[in-house]
């Protein structure tokens, strides 16, 4: 599989959503209620959403952690936001739940929902022992327009 791999930095990043806890194993089973009642609500947010240069979201984010809240790979189960970017500065309504971030040093990979397993699994396994890096915190999915980018933190910064 070729994947189309960059490295970006990012600061802080703070993401207000719907957020799950759940079996790992199950996520395909807990995870899309999220995305529909974040989708089907998001007008209660959407003052709060950052734009880019056109008008859109700056970004889509289906965030990860563990069920400590230390943003480390999920385990057995694991937590999960479906939501927006906003400001740091930004508090979460009632019935939502934000999240920041750390800041890090991320290695991209392009992919789609059907490609998803096989590219994590090649990034992890080959993209970073081939670049002398590792895995330092849980894997973020970026929904930039009509792409998916899964965000791999390799340093904490």
């Amino acid at each position: 599989m070729d994947l189309k791999i960059s490295m970006v930095e990012r600061g802080p990043i703070a993401i207000i959503g719907r957020e799950g806890y759940g079996d790992a194993a199950k996520g395909g089973q807990w995870v899309p209620p999220l995305w529909r009642d974040m989708q089907l609500h998001m007008s209660e947010i959407a003052p709060l959403v950052k734009h880019d240069e056109t008008g859109k979201p700056a970004g889509i984010w289906g965030a990860m952690s563990d069920a400590g809240r230390r943003f480390f790979p999920w385990e057995s189960d694991g937590l999960y936001l479906a939501g927006l970017e906003v400001d740091l500065d930004a508090a979460a309504p009632s019935g939502w739940s934000k999240w920041v971030l750390p800041a890090f040093r991320y290695l991209t990979v392009e992919c789609t929902p059907q490609t998803y397993g096989p590219a994590l699994q090649q990034t992890i396994l080959h993209e970073l022992p081939d670049r002398g890096l590792e895995l330092v915190a849980a894997v973020q999915e970026f929904y930039p327009g009509d792409k998916m980018l899964l965000y791999v933190p390799v340093q904490k910064l």
